[in-house]
């Protein structure tokens, strides 16, 4: 989808520190010239796809065996706000996820854990 690679360009310009309004002004403009003006709002829903996408990535996650193993679980982990997702593997137990750490409470760590003391 050319919309898309169109919202991903400017992403990239904003991340490298190209002033917003310039970034858009400029693919505006390159849009106008080449034609394609009609692809700005599909470009700009895309954008803000990109940008859910990059707010749900940053937002925390705990994952629980079943759906009531959620409330006990999130007052455990003191998460405050997160995404409940149920993950069926883990018997019981929690583990939170939020950008590049780890919490891992589970029942299944847990028994793993012993498992492999018991066998080493």
């Amino acid at each position: 989808m050319l919309e898309t690679s169109y919202a991903q360009a400017l992403w990239k310009m904003a991340e490298k520190g190209t002033d917003p309004k310039k970034a858009v002004s400029s693919l505006s403009e390159s849009l106008k010239k080449n034609g394609r003006a009609e692809l700005m709002p599909r470009i700009l829903r895309a954008f803000k796809r990109l940008a859910q996408l990059e707010e749900k990535g940053k937002r925390a996650r705990i994952w629980v065996a079943r759906d009531k193993d959620a409330h006990s679980a999130m007052k455990a982990s003191g998460a405050g706000e997160a995404d409940v997702c149920v993950d069926e593997s883990l018997i019981g137990g929690w583990r939170l996820e939020k950008g590049e750490t780890l919490i891992d409470a589970s029942f299944k760590k847990m028994l793993l854990d012993m498992y492999n003391r018991a066998i080493s």
